[in-house]
């Protein structure tokens, strides 16, 4: 990792940005790059993820108490509607890390994000050409002068 690349950590829930900036003269005058530190540019909350589902469900309560069809539609319903705010959710994080390189993606990109979603992000990122390491790990709520170390070869660590 050298000055002026991007780090963005990422979850359903949150995105963090992070630019490398020079830590020393040596290293803002292009002596030695790889002398960095993280400062974070932008954090974006996804909302629609933090949301209950029934929040999202008016009137649920009533019908599932009822016999018949309204009964059977309403669990349907649910079980799809959970799918859905899933996939919305995954939608909004691709977007936004496609934002995140647009404008501050001038160098290597570093992206991590969790195994688990990993697969059905990365399918819907543009920008997935720009990205030059990802690590399938949460690191959100890793310190962010860890985050260098996280993003180096296994060779090197």
């Amino acid at each position: 990792m050298r000055v002026g690349d991007l780090v963005i950590v990422a979850s359903l829930g949150e995105i963090k940005a992070y630019k490398a900036n020079p830590r020393t003269p040596d290293a803002e005058v292009g002596l030695k790059p790889n002398e960095i530190k993280l400062d974070l540019i932008k954090a974006i909350d996804i909302v629609q993820a933090h949301k209950k589902l029934n929040d999202l469900i008016t009137g649920i309560d009533e019908g599932v108490k009822k016999a018949g069809f309204l009964n059977r539609a309403a669990s349907g319903e649910k079980h799809n509607l959970e799918n859905e705010i899933y996939k919305e959710a995954v939608k909004y994080v691709a977007e936004d890390i496609d934002l995140l390189i647009e404008e501050f993606g001038d160098k290597k990109v570093f992206l991590s994000i969790p195994q688990t979603i990993a697969d059905d992000v990365l399918s819907k990122i543009k920008n997935s050409d720009k990205i030059y390491r990802i690590v399938k790990k949460d690191l959100l709520k890793i310190d962010k002068n860890r985050l260098i170390e996280e993003f180096k070869p296994e060779i090197l660590k």
